[in-house]
Parts: structure tokens; sequence; C-alpha cells
């Protein structure tokens, strides 16, 4: 063996020390607002020879311009080779996708914790999703489980129904073509947020795809997420994209609507009506300036259901009294490394932690008097943040209710859907990417946009009770008859299941105390006429359906449960911890009901109601009408 010089020592020595000297300028400069975006060690080092053919190559942003950290740390290839075939050779067309993101975006010196955090995301596993669809085909016992879309088998009916209907929306699904995200574009990996191209780099790729000509302006890859780049998914299932500019789905066809203001047909055909923008789209606000990284690209933790990986919460923003502000050091690493990645945002010394999520606001300042300053995240614009209505106060009464169940405007709801397997007809397998022979099939009743339905969630094992919003997620028949395979007892299954939901439809206003009390859907009722019939001082509600009682439970097609009823023992929602109204509840809400078929909501009589009903009650005169439930 050859000795090790000691010139060779002193050469390996003050290499380490000068990238022990780097990393330590690094840590220092990341957290800094507005700092440049110190430039990583280069991974291949200066003997590449991509940019000899590609040379003049701009678009990058600065945390990925070439000559911080080359070429083939994101693409692959052979860095040494002249010859463009051998160069190419192994080369990644499109990084970012889950199946290459190890490789690529999280390999050492550039994201590595954000690939573990991403492949364990909601948006990648679809847990919630899976699970909730496996207990209505009657495959699982419970609402909850740790499941993954990319180990969805053939051999039972979920599956395929998974595979058909809803396995194209989770980031592990690849990007293959070149090209913007845009409507019809499902999962990706990291560029389903993160890929931006600019005018320039759409012209560049056109002329490519038409002429052949190397593209001579590259893609970005940046921290600027817009509403675009959540469209694709998120216009579909809950629909909160569309919900969130105002649009409802409809049941229409384009060439129904042709030329009539007030509709938008979608990219993939389904025509959409207009109905109310969220308070927070028409201010200028965007997805991410509400949600967190935290949220959106996962925290390492395998959550089960959406509710569980969104902390963000109304009243992080929306408080009364003066701001708490940290200091910047206190920040996550997340809002550090976004902010040196935002040299545009002016930011204070003091930064804004939500009181009831615990988030890190980095976007949003406080000052020394207590002021919150809120910076949209893209466009830079200041905004106000609004303290609650003294009603808000969440006093005696409302003390349960959240922001959401007041404030939802509207939100999508469907009835009468009807699920059945034909075996003869050809589908698409969206895992397989290929046709496959035998499809489920959906036969959608009617679609409305109205204020949802009321309901109560239990949390932290039932010490805390919220009334929340709910849509009826799935009030549906399965036909399992025509499955191949073993016999499935019953054939046919029922299930009535209401969701709770955050339809992203926020109304500044809120509901009126009668579209709680007086209402028959937000009890759960349905639609129909909810009636008072009074006889001298005494009144007795009465409910008359809209909709036909369904054969299996007799309850209206639109209903949650029958008028001052409980659900006979089924399971009446798509979590365990979720549930309408008891008997006893419904009947406190519409005691509150009577009043205000003679009190205004805001006259100071409902308003002392509100913090102490059993007090009000006290002070009735001989005039007021009595509820009785006999």
């Amino acid at each position: 063996m050859r000795p090790i010089s000691f010139r060779s020592l002193g050469v390996a020595l003050a290499f380490l020390v000068a990238l022990l000297v780097y990393f330590i300028w690094f840590l220092r400069q990341e957290g800094k607002p507005g700092a440049e975006v110190p430039a990583p060690v280069p991974v291949s080092g200066p003997e590449e020879t991509c940019l000899n053919c590609h040379q003049g190559m701009s678009g990058f942003e600065p945390a990925h311009q070439p000559g911080r950290i080359g070429c083939t740390p994101c693409h692959g290839g052979n860095p040494t080779e002249q010859r463009a075939g051998k160069a190419h050779e192994g080369m990644i067309l499109i990084p970012g996708n889950m199946s290459d993101a190890r490789q690529t975006c999280g390999r050492a010196g550039c994201h590595p914790d954000m690939v573990h955090r991403v492949e364990n995301s909601l948006m990648t596993t679809m847990a919630g999703v899976i699970a909730v669809d496996k207990f209505a085909f009657g495959e699982s016992a419970s609402l909850s489980g740790d499941f993954h879309v990319r180990k969805l088998g053939i051999l039972e009916p979920s599956d395929l129904h998974l595979r058909q209907l809803c396995a194209s929306c989770h980031l592990g699904n690849p990007k293959e073509a070149l090209g913007p995200i845009q409507e019809l574009s499902r999962g990706g990996g990291c560029n389903a947020c993160h890929l931006n191209y600019s005018q320039a780099a759409r012209e560049s790729l056109s002329t490519y795809q038409k002429k052949g000509k190397t593209p001579g302006v590259h893609p970005a890859l940046t921290v600027q997420v817009s509403n675009d780049h959540c469209f694709g998914c998120h216009s579909r299932s809950g629909r909160i994209s569309t919900n969130y500019e105002g649009w409802h789905e409809t049941s229409l066809q384009p060439e129904e609507v042709a030329g009539k203001p007030g509709f938008r047909l979608l990219d993939d055909g389904r025509v959409f009506r207009f109905v109310a923008p969220d308070v927070h789209h028409t201010a200028g606000l965007e997805c991410i300036d509400c949600h967190h990284a935290s949220e959106i690209m996962g925290d390492g933790t395998r959550h089960l259901h959406e509710e569980d990986a969104v902390k963000v919460r109304c009243e992080d923003c929306h408080f009364a009294g003066k701001a708490k502000g940290i200091p910047l050091d206190s920040l996550d690493q997340d809002s550090k490394r976004i902010l040196a990645l935002r040299p545009g945002m002016k930011s204070g010394s003091l930064f804004l932690r939500g009181n009831a999520s615990g988030l890190n606001y980095y976007h949003i300042s406080v000052d020394t008097n207590g002021l919150a300053h809120f910076l949209t995240k893209n466009s830079l614009q200041a905004k106000q943040l609004n303290a609650p209505a003294a009603v808000c106060s969440r006093e005696g009464g409302h003390r349960d209710v959240t922001c959401t169940a007041c404030h939802t405007a509207w939100a999508p709801q469907c009835i009468g859907c009807h699920n059945a397997f034909e075996p003869q007809t050809q589908a698409y397998d969206l895992l397989f990417k290929k046709p496959v022979q035998g499809k489920w099939r959906e036969y959608l009743g009617e679609f409305f946009a109205d204020p949802p339905s009321l309901g109560v969630v239990h949390l932290d094992s039932g010490k805390i009770r919220e009334i929340q919003a709910f849509i009826p997620g799935m009030t549906l028949t399965i036909d399992r008859s025509a499955f191949p395979g073993p016999k499935r007892s019953p054939a046919e299954l029922f299930h009535r299941l209401f969701a709770p939901v955050s339809a992203h439809t926020i109304s500044a206003t809120g509901r009126s105390c009668q579209s709680c009390h007086n209402d028959p859907v937000a009890l759960g009722y349905g639609r129909g006429n909810l009636t008072l019939e009074v006889k001298g001082q005494t009144g007795r509600w009465a409910f008359y359906p809209a909709y036909a009682l369904e054969p299996q439970d007799k309850l209206p097609q639109d209903a949650w449960i029958g008028f001052l009823k409980e659900p006979s023992g089924k399971t009446p929602a798509t979590r365990d911890n979720a549930r309408p109204f008891t008997i006893a509840e419904q009947q406190r809400i519409l005691e509150v009901g009577t009043c205000l078929t003679c009190h205004n909501g805001n006259s100071d009589v409902m308003l002392a109601g509100l913090k102490d009903f059993a007090k009000t009650k006290k002070r009735m005169t001989p005039s007021c009408v009595r509820t009785t439930w006999k």
C-alpha cells in the first residue's frame, strides 16, 4: 500500500475545515428574512458537460441555478460524457416524481427530510379515502385505517372502485409529460406544487414540441405555489378548489349551457354554475396563505384523515385583543427556510404564532403595539385581520359551535347515488394506466348548493364536543351482485353516512339564527316544511318532508335522521367520532326556534338567551308560546 503523504492529509483537512465553515454560514443565513439563498456544495463538481450543449439555458430560480448545484443532481445521466447519446443514458427527464424523489429532490444536501414527510402524507397515501370506501363496501369494520393507494389489489370490489374512480389524485401518480401544471394534472410528486412555467418557458417548450429545437428556457422550481397547482385534484371529491372560487358542479351537459353566463366548463367536461365565492378568495388570498407547509407536505406522521393533518384554525388570524409575537429564532425550520426563499417579503422582528393551532406564520408580523400585519405569500399584498364579531364569543349556547358551522355559506351536496358493477363494460385503471374489463359505474341523483347540515364531533377522547358542518357524503346503494369471484352477502349495501366538511365557502356574515334553529336541513331532517303548530299558548313542532322515503330505512332521501329521532344502531357518519344531534339536543335547538318565531335573532331577549337560555326562559310572559314534546 502506498503511504499517505502529509501533503494529502493537509489538503483533506483544509477541505473539511472549509466545508464546516460553509455549513455554519449556511445555518446562520437560512433564517434571515430576504437573505440570498445560499449556494449548496456542487454535487457533481465542475466537470459537468451538460451546458456545453445547453449553453444559455435560463429560467432557473436562485436555489436551482446550474452553477450552484449542477444539472445531474436533478436529471441524472453521465455528467462527463461529450456525446449526447451517452450523456443522456439514465437521464430523468421529469425529476421530482415520488418514484425518483430520493435520488433527485431528496438527495443529501438538498431536501432529504421532505421526501419522508411527503411519502407519509395523506396526499400520497389516500388513507382516509380508502378506509371510508372499504367500510362502505363492507370490507372493513372501521372507518379508519393505515392504507396506502399503491397497495390496492384487484380482487375486492372496493379495490377496483378506487382504482377506476379515485386513484389518480395522489402525489405518487407520476407526471409523465412535459408542460405546466393545469386542470387535468394529477399527482407528480414535488412537481405537483413547485413546478412553475413562465410564459417564456411555455413558448420554448412549444417550439421544441413543434420544431424539435432544444428548449432554451427551463421551468422553475419555486415556493410560489398558486391555486392552479391545487385545482387538478381539489376540484374533485370535496370540490374545495371550485367551491373556494364560487363554482358548484351540476349534472348539466356542455351543450346545455353553451353561451350562457354564470356557467363554467372544466377541461374534463364537467359543467359548473356560479354560486358565491369564499370571502377569503374575494380578498385575494390563495390556498397557501392559510395552509402551512407541515399540512401540505406532511409532518412525517401517518395521519388517517384530513382533519388530523390540517392544523390551521380560523382563530389563529381572527382574534380579539393584541397579537402575541415570537422572535425569528423561535420559528420552525420550515418557516425559516421558506422565508429565506422569499426575498421580497418584508417581515418584522416578531411573527405570529396561532393561539388555536400553535402554527407559526412567517408572513404575519407583529409590531410593538401588538398589531398583526398579514402579507400574502405570492403577491405580497397587505391584508387586514378582522376580529370576530361579538356574537362569535362562544358564550353559553354557542360555546361548542365552530367557526365553519356558522360561516359556511353553502356546500356541495348530492343525494341518490347508486353504484353497480358492469362486467361487460370496459374501464380505465388509474394505477395500471390501461383499459381493463369490468367497470364500476356511479349513477348520481340531484346536486345542491345549500347551507350544510350540522352535527357533533367528539375530540380528545370525547373531552371536547364541537358542532361542525356536515354534508350527505355517502347516502348510497352499492350493488355487488355482478362482481366476479365469490358471492358476497348481502348483494346490495345501503348507507346513510354524512361527512364532516370544510367546504371553503366562508361568508363574513354567517348564518342567521333561524337558518339553524328553524331549518330542517340544518337539523338533519332533510328538505321540507318544518313548522310550529300553535294551539293557544302551546306549540308543537312538525315536519313534512319534500322527498320520498327510502325503502331501506324509511327516511327521506336527503335526510340524516328522522324528525326528533336518532339513528337506529347504524354508523351515521364517515367518522367514528361524529354523529347527528340526539333527541335532547334537537329539542333544545327547536325550543330556541320557538322563540325565534316571534323574536328577531338580534333582539335583546335572544342575545340574553344566547348567554343563559334557562335564565331567559324564566322571564317568559303569559303571551309567550311554550314548546311541548307530547
